[in-house]
């Protein structure tokens, strides 16, 4: 018996040193390191965030709000052709990513509906803006637009999670979850799976077609493996069926551009996209992956831009249609963006996911306090 307990205790010892010098390189993200941070910061209750507000004066406003892992950079190509059409676009780093603090904390649905709010408060951003959300963006908005209608006059969604997500499932994404052990894997082989993740493989793509910024960078800080564990365990990717039910019913008007070649948003998410906003513009793009709205932007920006040009609170009615060929004019004068993109061929979506409801009724929150009962 005490054999057992000396191999448990040289087990845990083991596990404990090997996670400890798994960080020993991180560095703090202080105000030396932030000096190179390319945005401005704004100071919310009890952190700050990074941000990059651009575009004319007045104009109206278009939030980007990235994923997972990827910070605000991951927008720049789509923030240009939007800055080109005439709006002001606010860029980002969500807590815990890019050069925006890290607090610690369960990075839940309300923690994001918070952050979000809170950054829109602390900028003086009040009027009805234009939301595009991407990849975990997608709920992040869906449920933002749910708790705060008069704050979002169009929903814009590239490639949005809530449905089928890849690597969700499977005795390792269950061990994750759990306390201890799965903080060790997480440090251990679960970020080192992130940091060599294929889509950030770029050697194939045109310099205009890359992200605009070093991903990795972000992963030399303390605290931003932390945050993804937090997501990962307290956010759900999938069974978000009721969210954007609960989007539809608020009447905003969504469009989506999914990837048929999408390796973590699955394109059978498409069709029960379709099932929960019948009324939602949607797209499907050919041969395109997860990062379809940096690597294929001259495909999708036309629709990004045509999408928030056709909002009549600001414009006062149908925009004129863009020089661009393919976005032709129907007889009644409507821009034809579905001749944008092409039509895909939709695979048979696998069962569907247990559903959890996420809208609870509270509208406001702060960071480590529990909002929603």
């Amino acid at each position: 018996m005490k054999w057992v307990l000396w191999a448990i205790g040289l087990l845990v010892f083991a596990m404990w040193a090997s996670w400890s010098v798994a960080g020993s390189n991180l560095k703090p993200l202080d105000d030396i390191e932030r000096a190179r941070a390319p945005g401005q910061f704004v100071e919310l209750p009890g952190a700050r965030i990074h941000y990059r507000l651009s575009g004319p004066e007045g104009a109206p406003v278009i939030v980007m709000v990235h994923g997972y892992s990827t910070p605000g950079f991951i927008f720049d190509q789509n923030a240009a052709a939007l800055r080109e059409a005439g709006f002001r676009v606010l860029q980002f780093d969500h807590l815990g990513r890019g050069w925006s603090d890290r607090p610690n904390s369960d990075y839940d649905t309300d923690f994001y509906d918070w952050e979000l709010l809170a950054l829109l408060d602390a900028l003086s951003i009040t009027e009805p803006a234009g939301f595009v959300g991407l990849s975990m963006g997608g709920p992040i908005v869906a449920e933002f637009a749910v708790r705060h209608p008069e704050r979002v006059a169009r929903v814009f969604l590239f490639v949005p999670a809530g449905f089928d997500v890849a690597g969700l499932e499977g005795v390792q994404a269950m061990l994750i979850r759990t306390p201890v052990i799965g903080d060790w894997i997480w440090r251990m082989v679960a970020m080192k799976t992130i940091t060599g993740d294929p889509q950030y493989d770029e050697s194939g793509l045109a310099p205009e077609n890359r992200l605009q910024g070093d991903v990795r960078e972000q992963m030399k800080y303390k605290g931003y493996g932390r945050a993804l564990l937090a997501t990962a365990r307290n956010f759900p990717l999938t069974g978000r069926d009721d969210t954007f039910r609960a989007l539809a019913e608020t009447g905003i008007p969504v469009s989506a551009v999914f990837g048929d070649k999408d390796p973590t948003v699955r394109v059978s998410s498409v069709e029960k996209f379709r099932e929960a906003l019948p009324e939602a513009d949607l797209h499907v793009l050919e041969d395109a992956d997860h990062g379809l709205n940096y690597k294929r932007h001259q495909d999708v920006n036309p629709v990004l831009t045509g999408w928030f040009e056709q909002e009549d609170r600001w414009f006062g009615g149908a925009p004129e249609v863009s020089g661009d060929p393919a976005a032709a004019a129907t007889e009644d004068g409507e821009a034809d963006i579905d001749a944008l993109l092409p039509e895909a061929t939709l695979q048979e979506p696998p069962s569907n996911y247990p559903r959890e409801p996420s809208v609870r009724p509270c509208r406001t929150s702060r960071i480590n306090i529990s909002r929603c009962q």
